[in-house]
């Protein structure tokens, strides 16, 4: 695609360079540049991707995308302005990619806790449903036939929209993602809209140099999932439900809560108990009450991410 259609509407601006140039890639490694790559400059913790723009064209990178000029360009590589370059690589990487996020049902899990596990026995449901499902999160990503590590629960924007891409193309219907924080913050899943956006607890995490300077910041970040879906999924035993409940009503037409001690929820998960290994407890739903058992002991699966899992599938299954 060249730079003047993949550019349009996005707020970046050509400094200078060929508008036709052709892109095949994003990236923000410069290590990963290559012929044809769009070269985009992030502020870091330790670096600044401006300083490695003479390195990505050197590899073969066509364009370079940063917030203000760098000079020894090679006169023959084009340079975009971009005033938040993290937001404008989102929309690039999508544009690129083909919106492969809009081909899947896609559910976002967010939390300080549970994240993983819900994400993965989710995952168990839905395929259980005779979907075909990618998953992506801090055991790396995965769909049938494919795995990979990763360096982030929510990798960066452009290695995520082609891996969204590889699993659209490969038949994929529904992706399951764990959204951190960062990743919220840093606008890696900006561009996906979300059916479900999963909320599961909150508590004190990621505060520090180079994350969240404090709770507040973490908090905010969370909530952001709410503006990116359709439905939203809140765990009503969550310390601050209050709050999470008024940002998921003030963004999404749809709201699902889940709980162990309050039965006004959604879903109601009750009478939890052990017998043997397994946990045996019952579920009572607007079109159900039935009784579960899970063949996993409680310390690998417990039973508030048991009954999210419920709930999230309950209102992404059929939409």
């Amino acid at each position: 695609m060249d730079l003047r259609r993949l550019t349009q509407n996005t707020g970046c601006r050509l400094l200078r360079g060929d508008a036709l140039t052709e892109i095949t890639s994003v990236c923000c490694d410069s290590r990963c540049a290559g012929p044809g790559a769009l070269f985009v400059c992030l502020p870091g913790r330790h670096a600044d991707g401006h300083d490695f723009a003479a390195q990505a064209v050197a590899a073969g990178a066509a364009a370079v995308l940063c917030t203000h000029d760098v000079p020894g360009l090679p006169a023959g590589c084009a340079v975009l302005l971009a005033g938040d370059p993290r937001r404008a690589m989102a929309a690039l990487a999508a544009r690129l990619y083909g919106e492969p996020a809009r081909a899947m049902t896609m559910i976002g899990v967010t939390g300080t806790k549970g994240k993983t596990t819900t994400a993965h026995l989710l995952a168990a449901v839905l395929q259980a449903d005779g979907r075909r499902v990618g998953l992506v999160g801090t055991n790396g990503v995965c769909w049938p036939g494919h795995r990979h590590d990763l360096n982030h629960t929510t990798p960066e924007s452009c290695d995520l929209q082609l891996l969204l891409r590889r699993m659209a193309d490969d038949g994929c219907d529904t992706c399951v993602m764990e959204v951190s924080s960062l990743g919220l913050k840093f606008d890696r899943a900006a561009e996906i809209e979300f059916a479900v956006g999963v909320f599961t607890n909150l508590s004190p995490d990621h505060i520090g140099p180079g994350e969240h300077p404090d709770f507040e910041d973490y908090f905010a970040s969370k909530l952001r999932i709410f503006s990116q879906a359709a439905a939203a999924c809140v765990n009503l035993d969550c310390d601050h439900a209050d709050r999470v409940l008024e940002a998921a009503r003030r963004s999404c037409p749809r709201m699902i809560t889940f709980s162990q001690k309050d039965p006004s929820a959604t879903i109601f998960g009750s009478q939890v108990r052990k017998v043997g290994g397994d946990i045996l407890f019952r579920v009572k739903t607007p079109r159900y009450s039935r009784e579960f058992r899970l063949t996993m002991p409680p310390s690998t699966a417990p039973v508030s991410a048991v009954i999210l899992v419920f709930t999230t599938a309950h209102c992404s299954m059929r939409p």
